[in-house]
């Protein structure tokens, strides 16, 4: 078989989808050779680790074509990173063609075409390998609960294909000075995220700054428009912080600068960004009781727990089913298995003197949100019943209020 001519360029990038069919077609071009219809293990086919070489092995039939010399532990592990998620798999020197070679193509190109690949799937194929345009710098305006509970945007830049990273924060304060803080870092993809570490400078040494998640999926990166993920860091107050963080792609950097600088919200990412943030004062406490002001009124929490059968009353109706307050996790949970309880939160109000609990009802209930507000120190000390007023919502969409009492059971 006659070895196409080596490309200039030293590497291939093949898209997961393609290198699945291409491994696929192999290992059965392999097993119909040497007419192997048993399981044969992962080093004896690729010729790596302790495998027997007076037995078929991908490895040496790789070497008779190329005339030379084959890694079969490289080989495993392409494979390894396919099997693992990766989108796209880097493979260099000879590799690159022979792999298609043992199949009778020359290259990439003539296994895409004789291979049940859509036009898409292929346009992704070339479009990877026309690698310029993928070693473009992409731009993303990132959406975030910035300080002050305030929704915020920043400027992130990911350079080298997807090598290294500048993100960009600017804060205007109330006398119209500017502030910019400016971090850098690198870039890694393993399996279906991207992983931003960052550092920043400050007196002539490096810094360490936050860190990123982001979600891709099984796709590259560049081809989403959105991403979602987590960062964590400091925020301006020295405050240990983390939350939620979208990205959105830009064509270019002055289409960045423009959102950036535009102070509107599209009201979708506002809802997803609400109560996505998470603060930890950067203060160091001798005691407990200093932690926050809700560590005095722990006790209270814990002694809240318990089941309960909590009546409704509202009109001259009365509606009634049952709930527990788990110990440790202070978390509402429904003891009627036709009713089920979310977006639960519990808190202790007014210094302690007011137990609140807020869930919304899925199920066969009359009520399907409620707020309820129970005065609670004395009675709850005692293990009494527990009275106090409710506000709702009943399947009807109507708005009510009313009394409500919580039993012990």
């Amino acid at each position: 078989m006659e070895n196409v001519i080596i490309p200039k360029n030293k590497t291939l990038k093949i898209k997961k989808f393609v290198l699945e069919r291409l491994f696929e077609q192999i290992i059965n071009r392999f097993k119909k050779i040497h007419q192997i219809n048993y399981a044969i293990t992962d080093s004896q086919l690729y010729g790596f680790g302790n495998y027997n070489s007076d037995k078929p092995n991908l490895k040496r039939d790789l070497e008779t074509i190329l005339h030379g010399y084959v890694n079969g532990k490289y080989l495993y592990n392409k494979y390894r990173e396919m099997r693992l998620g990766k989108p796209e798999i880097t493979i260099s020197r000879e590799y690159r063609y022979l792999y298609f070679n043992y199949l009778g193509y020359k290259n990439v190109f003539e296994f895409l075409e004789a291979g049940d690949f859509t036009e898409d799937q292929k346009g992704l194929q070339l479009e990877l390998i026309d690698h310029k345009k993928y070693a473009d710098d992409h731009f993303y305006a990132a959406y975030y609960l910035g300080e002050d509970d305030m929704l915020n945007k920043g400027h992130i830049v990911v350079y080298n294909d997807w090598k290294t990273v500048e993100v960009k924060f600017v804060y205007e304060n109330k006398r119209g000075i500017i502030s910019i803080y400016t971090f850098f870092g690198t870039v890694k993809l393993s399996e279906d995220f991207a992983f931003f570490d960052t550092k920043y400078f400050r007196d002539n040494s490096k810094k360490e700054g936050a860190k990123y998640i982001f979600f891709i999926g099984k796709s590259s990166p560049y081809e989403r428009l959105y991403l979602k993920g987590t960062y964590c860091g400091f925020d301006k107050y020295d405050n240990t912080i983390a939350g939620i963080m979208i990205l959105k792609k830009m064509n270019s950097k002055a289409e960045l600068e423009n959102e950036v600088e535009e102070k509107s919200f599209d009201p979708i990412i506002c809802q997803e960004l609400k109560n996505g943030r998470f603060i930890v004062p950067s203060q160091i406490h001798k005691n407990l009781l200093q932690f926050s002001q809700k560590s005095p009124f722990a006790q209270i929490y814990f002694g809240a727990a318990g089941k309960y059968s909590v009546q409704f009353n509202v009109a001259n109706s009365c509606h009634t089913f049952q709930i527990e307050i788990q110990k440790y996790h202070s978390k509402i949970i429904s003891l009627d298995k036709n009713i089920v309880i979310n977006d639960d939160k519990m808190e202790v109000l007014s210094k302690g003197q007011i137990l609140f609990l807020d869930f919304m009802i899925t199920g066969m209930f009359f009520i399907q949100k409620v707020s309820i507000y129970v005065p609670l120190l004395q009675k709850l000390i005692l293990n009494l019943k527990l009275s106090g007023e409710f506000i709702g919502v009943n399947i009807n969409n109507e708005i009510l209020k009313g009394t409500a009492t919580l039993k012990r059971i």
